[in-house]
C-alpha cells in the first residue's frame, strides 16, 4: 500500500473530506488530493502533521507498520486516559476549558505530555 493510499484511508476513518482534512493541516485541498494520489509526498513537517490530526503513526503512513495505532474502546489505556478526562472536565475549574472543551492546541499539548508519561512508565517498568 502506498503513502497516499494509506493518508486517504487515514482521512476517511475520520470521516473527514479533503477540505477539512487540508484546512487542520495548513494546507489546500489540491495538494492534499496530490498526497493521496501519490503524485507528490509532503515533506517531513507536513508529514507528521498529518500523523498527528490522523491519529497513527508516520510509520503506518510510510509503510513500516501494518497497523494504525489502536484507540480501540475495549484497551484499557484508552479507557484510562477518557476517565482522566472525564474527571478534568467535571471539576470545571480548569484555564484550558472553553464550554466544557478543548482547544485543538490544548489537545494537541495533552497528547504530547500522554505520550511522554507513558514513555517515562516504560522506562520505569525496565528498569524493574
Amino acid at each position: 500500500m502506498t503513502l497516499g493510499e494509506r493518508l486517504k484511508i487515514a482521512r476517511e476513518n475520520k470521516k473527514w473530506s479533503q477540505e477539512k482534512a487540508a484546512e487542520k493541516v495548513g494546507i489546500t485541498k489540491s495538494v492534499l488530493s496530490n498526497y493521496e494520489r501519490d503524485y507528490r509526498d509532503p515533506d517531513t513537517k507536513t508529514l507528521k502533521r498529518l500523523s498527528d490530526i490522523y491519529e497513527v503513526s508516520t510509520d503506518y503512513l510510510l509503510g513500516k507498520e501494518e497497523k494504525e495505532k489502536n484507540n480501540d474502546e475495549d484497551n484499557p489505556l484508552f479507557n484510562t486516559i477518557n476517565e482522566a478526562l472525564q474527571e478534568l472536565k467535571d471539576e470545571d475549574t480548569l484555564l484550558f476549558m472553553k464550554d466544557g472543551n478543548l482547544d485543538e492546541e490544548t489537545a494537541l499539548l495533552i497528547k504530547k505530555a500522554l505520550k511522554n508519561g507513558i514513555k517515562f512508565v516504560d522506562d520505569l517498568k525496565k528498569k524493574e
